[in-house]
């Protein structure tokens, strides 16, 4: 019993609280900014910051056995949501239409970030676990860009993973890349998911800006 105690408490440690509240807060700003854009209500925006932001996050604690989800013990993930939203939403009264004047390209620079902490936050979580490699990669990208998925389907668009290559793209390298280092280099795990999130991140922009594609068949 103790053991499963010590394993729980190791789990849910504070530097994967705070990556992990981190990429909701990030995430929940560029849904709430994407649902300006797409003209919803007020309440559709805060639907859309909440499940955009912590999707990812529930996917992986269901893939992980965790019931209920942290999002869902945790009154910090919605009070986050909330919080973001109210200030794209008081932004927009104070300013004007926030979407007249963001560019796509700056929201999707933003997201990157948000793409790169949910991933290290998955990874983290799942080496926590002692996953195998595989898995870890897996549920590292499904943690990335499982929000965004369900962002997507809600706004009735394809969803960015299936056709915006370098989306799950450099969730998996950075996901690969974290577990490389963990477990073949033996690099700390508090050096590596910095590496790897920066690499995230990296690939992402510079897809965003050189409009990088995998091979198409048309």
């Amino acid at each position: 019993m103790k053991a499963d105690d010590s394993a729980t408490d190791r789990i849910r440690d504070k530097v994967l609280d705070g990556v992990d509240l981190a990429a909701t807060f990030v995430l929940a700003t560029e849904c709430a900014l994407k649902g300006v854009q797409a003209d919803l209500d007020l309440f559709g925006i805060l639907v859309l910051s909440f499940v955009g932001s912590v999707g990812g996050a529930v996917i992986r604690d269901l893939l992980l056995g965790e019931h209920p989800p942290a999002p869902f013990r945790d009154w910090r993930y919605a009070a986050l949501a909330v919080a973001a939203t109210l200030g794209v939403i008081t932004a927009s009264l104070m300013l004007g239409h926030v979407g007249d004047f963001t560019p796509p390209l700056a929201v999707d620079v933003f997201e990157a970030v948000g793409l790169a902490l949910a991933a290290v936050a998955g990874a983290r979580k799942s080496l926590d676990y002692k996953l195998n490699s595989a898995a870890v990669v897996v549920i590292a990208t499904v943690n990335g860009c499982g929000g965004g998925m369900l962002r997507d389907v809600l706004t009735a668009r394809v969803p960015s993973v299936l056709h915006e290559d370098f989306y799950a793209t450099a969730a998996v390298a950075g996901a690969i890349l974290l577990v490389l280092l963990v477990r073949r280099f033996e690099v700390r795990q508090d050096v590596a998911e910095p590496i790897a999130g920066v690499t995230i991140f990296a690939l992402r922009t510079a897809a965003l800006i050189g409009e990088w594609r995998l091979p198409h068949l048309r």
